[in-house]
């Protein structure tokens, strides 16, 4: 009854498979098939070549086997197993389960009246003469080793994904979202500088929304992933692998996931071999195993997916040669860079999908051999109250809801969780302060208004969980947290995030780990063997204990503290050094010169003068601060980053000092995030003065445009770029009647249509005190209609919008009713006759006074 089903089985299965088989084999030639009509009676060969179609020979070919005696499917299945090459693993393994074993003794007939005979002798059968015995008898082993390793992998990755999540709330994929850039770039002129901004953020990208999922199941080989620290690139990469052990990317056999920091041990050169087995996952099954998921991968590169997280954490810079020093070997070494160096580009494995993530700053160094590069976007408002929901589910259910509309009341924090590693932060950080107030108090607590603020928070709820006599708390443990301060330090210097075992001493180690400061890691050494690491909960929490040595430590001289003291540009160039963990340090140690900080840092000084000494400290870094401040030579992104620096300080006065060296905020080709914004609108409003800020080609999320009426000050606003279309422009819509002293208006896209256009007209009804209007690109009509309802307008800029003399005329008109227009500019052209025409341009049309 068994033999029955199994025969029965094999028959369906070829059925179902019958037009995947067809693919594959259409891909063969007609020399290639013949072995399969040999195997065919006279008959139905005939009728089968005489087919036009090559297809149709092939649809030919399974439907005779289909339709044959069960035994003789079984043995056609097992030679287009042996003999086809590129077949999935998937269907190649179903279809040898259902075939069995390959046997020889079964010989075909050679005619139509002929029947199946079984022979009891060593004579050999079609099968032998078309496949080899060893390819015989060892396809099959094989096969199973590949899904032993398969499998093993499903474990590891499983296994990562649940250490990871460990205190974190779950992650979707389908709910984290990238900008995604294809390379077909127009490149920018490069500044005098020979600085440029990364390359995917320049006027020209060709944009999509993509999730990040759907990264996997693009066309394009090599994907660049960016993201700044705390955007969630490394748990989203152990997501990615979580969900292809769930069998989310059946196109992918194997998925290899591999972090840049456990690379960093590794100085030696490295095989293929080596990174796989010794620095992902060794094979179960001895090195018989080993050489047949090698020899696999190096047959199918195409179904292989690669993962390098945290390039940025690399010691070294990747650089693309010409090709590799020698023929590629698997079992060869070579330095690290030159490996995935090779895989970028096609010498190592042709055809295997790579996605490497790191910061925005290092796009550098890669963007040459990837295919199309992407930005992680950050969290909206519903994905934080999401999240701040899921963070406070297992609390009290009064403390939840309160904690979480605090939250979201709070304009700075609410901001601040648009990151979201920050918003974990937040999270963590108002737990401690509700928590320790009791659910039932009345009175709210002091929120921390900065992100320095945040951190100190979070050390102190972290050093809560520990024992302490003396209070204040700092003071009862600075011995740790001047340890622990130290050796963050450390390890920014040398570039590190992971500390070795014999790196902690034991009486720190016992200390940290009870605090929650540090996190074990497994570790893989150079020469094979396992061991024991520690990192800090996050790479900004690192930064943030080393901005506290710099600030109470007085092993730190105040020129060694000038020199850490810079500001990042976001525009890099390939000549730039590769600087790791220093992209928030500088905030740190500004937000730590605080006035509200001061109690904190004098807890951690000892000795005589302790408070003066720190003081000094704090004077010195607004000094720093304030000589930045008052230079009018800093490019945008460095400005932007100014502003972060002084809104951690929240001095109102340094925030005078950068308004007042400068018109207006020039930002040009770089990713603003809500954060931004926010420090933005920080400066403009502290300083009480009139600002301008002009946007030109600066990707942003919608959320931006909700701070913008915090810039209580803003006298103009420009924005340039095809970026910025009708959905960008309802939007604006609805901020533009919030900024009251509005005079001046720019939206100059070629992407705007009409439809976006009247909206924006409409919305500027609401502000009357505007003088000056530029719409280039669209609305010549809605303008006209505009005029009158603008009582203080007296310029307007047109452009090129294609309008007629009809338009025009409509312009006069409107304009004799409104007395305050001084100049307009437009351009329009006419017929001067069947085959010329001419442009001319209309200035100071209507003048008065």
């Amino acid at each position: 009854m068994e033999d029955v089903e199994a025969e029965e089985d094999v028959q369906t299965v070829l059925t179902q498979e019958t037009h995947e088989l067809a693919d594959i084999l259409s891909y063969q030639d007609d020399g290639f098939l013949t072995r399969f009509y040999e195997m065919m009676d006279i008959t139905s060969r005939q009728r089968l070549v005489q087919l036009a179609s090559h297809r149709e020979r092939i649809l030919g070919l399974l439907n005779y086997f289909r339709t044959a005696e069960p035994a003789i499917c079984r043995q056609f299945l097992q030679m287009v197993c042996m003999l086809c090459e590129n077949m999935p693993m998937l269907l190649e393994s179903r279809l040898m389960s259902v075939a069995g074993s390959v046997t020889s003794n079964l010989i075909w007939p050679t005619s139509a009246s002929e029947s199946p005979e079984v022979v009891e002798n060593n004579s050999h059968t079609l099968v032998d003469e078309y496949m080899p015995s060893q390819q015989c008898c060892l396809k099959r082993p094989r096969i199973d080793r590949i899904e032993s390793y398969k499998a093993a992998v499903r474990r590891c990755l499983l296994q990562r994904w649940e250490r990871v999540m460990q205190g974190v709330v779950k992650v979707s994929l389908e709910e984290a979202w990238v900008s995604l850039r294809h390379k077909s770039l127009v490149r920018p002129r490069e500044r005098a500088d020979r600085r440029l901004s990364p390359p995917e953020l320049q006027e020209g990208a060709v944009e999509d929304r993509v999730t990040v999922d759907s990264l996997l199941g693009s066309e394009a080989r090599v994907t660049l992933l960016l993201g700044q620290a705390g955007a969630g690139k490394t748990l989203l990469m152990h997501c990615l692998g979580q969900r292809w052990a769930q069998d989310a990317f059946p196109s992918f056999h194997l998925l290899v996931l591999l972090e840049f920091r456990q690379l960093n041990l590794v100085a030696r050169p490295l095989s293929l071999k080596e990174l796989l087995f010794r620095f992902f996952l060794p094979p179960e099954g001895g090195e018989e195993e080993g050489a047949a998921v090698l020899d696999f991968i190096l047959h199918n590169p195409e179904k292989i997916c690669w993962i390098f997280d945290g390039y940025d954490e690399f010691h070294t810079k990747i650089t693309h040669s010409g090709s590799l020093s020698s023929p590629f070997d698997p079992q060869c070494p070579l330095p690290m860079a030159e490996l995935i160096s090779g895989l970028c580009s096609c010498r190592i494995l042709p055809g295997c999908t790579l996605l490497i993530t790191c910061r925005p700053r290092d796009v550098t160094d890669l963007e040459s051999s990837v295919d199309c590069i992407g930005e992680l976007l950050g969290f909206n408002w519903r994905s934080v109250k999401e999240y701040a929901e899921q963070y406070f589910q297992d609390k009290d259910l009064d403390l939840k809801e309160k904690v979480v509309t605090h939250l979201l009341a709070n304009h700075h924090l609410l901001t601040m969780c648009y990151l979201p590693a920050l918003c974990h932060t937040c999270c963590v950080c108002l737990d401690h302060i509700f928590s320790r107030g009791g659910s039932q108090s009345q009175a709210l607590p002091q929120l921390p208004t900065t992100l320095t603020q945040v951190y100190l928070q979070i050390l102190c709820a972290s050093l809560s969980r520990c024992p302490w006599r003396v209070t204040p708390l700092l003071q009862s443990h600075r011995v740790e947290v001047t340890q622990l301060s130290c050796m963050a330090m450390k390890g920014l210097e040398d570039s590190r995030i992971v500390f070795l075992s014999e790196e902690v001493p034991p009486d720190l180690l016992d200390f940290v780990t009870k605090a929650g400061l540090l996190s074990q890691v497994d570790l893989t050494h150079e020469d094979g063997s396992k061991g024991q690491g520690y990192t800090f909960m996050h790479l900004t929490m690192q930064e943030f204990m080393g901005a506290l040595h710099i600030m109470t430590s007085k092993d730190i001289t105040e020129a060694q503290l000038r020199k850490k003291f810079n500001l990042k540009t976001r525009w890099t160039t390939k000549s730039d050094p590769k600087t790791v963990f220093t992209d928030s340090l500088h905030l740190y140690v500004c937000g730590l010169a605080a006035p509200a900080c001061s109690p904190y840092l004098f807890q951690l000084v000892v000795g005589a003068g302790a408070v003066r000494w720190v003081k000094k400290r704090q004077a010195l870094v607004l000094k720093l601060l304030r000589s930045l401040a008052v230079s009018t030579n800093l490019t945008g992104p460095k400005v932007v980053e100014l502003c972060h620096c002084i809104q951690e300080t929240q001095d109102a006065q340094l925030a005078r000092e950068v308004v007042g060296s400068r018109s207006c905020f020039e930002l040009r080709n770089i990713t603003l995030n809500p954060v931004d914004l926010d420090s933005l609108a920080f400066v403009v409003s502290s300083a009480g003065v009139g600002m301008g800020l002009d946007f030109g080609a600066c990707s942003m999320e919608l959320e931006c445009l909700d701070i913008l009426p915090s810039c209580q000050h803003i006298d103009y606003l420009i924005f340039r770029s095809r970026k910025y279309d009708d959905r960008f422009a309802d939007k604006l819509s609805s901020i533009l009647p919030r900024l009251p002293t509005l005079k001046r208006f720019e939206f100059i896209c070629g992407s705007l249509t009409d439809v976006g256009a009247a909206k924006l007209a409409r919305a500027l009804e609401s502000c009357p005190q505007i003088t000056e209007l530029n719409l280039t690109d669209r609305g010549v009509g809605e303008i006209a209609d505009l005029i009158p309802k603008l009582p203080s307008l007296a310029s307007i800029l047109l452009g090129k919008n294609g309008c007629s003399l009809e338009i025009i005329y409509t312009l006069l008109e409107k304009m004799t009713s409104c007395p305050s227009i001084q100049e307009v500019y437009t351009e329009y052209v006419f017929r001067l006759d069947n085959t010329h025409w001419a442009q001319t341009s209309i200035q100071r049309l209507f003048h008065i006074g």
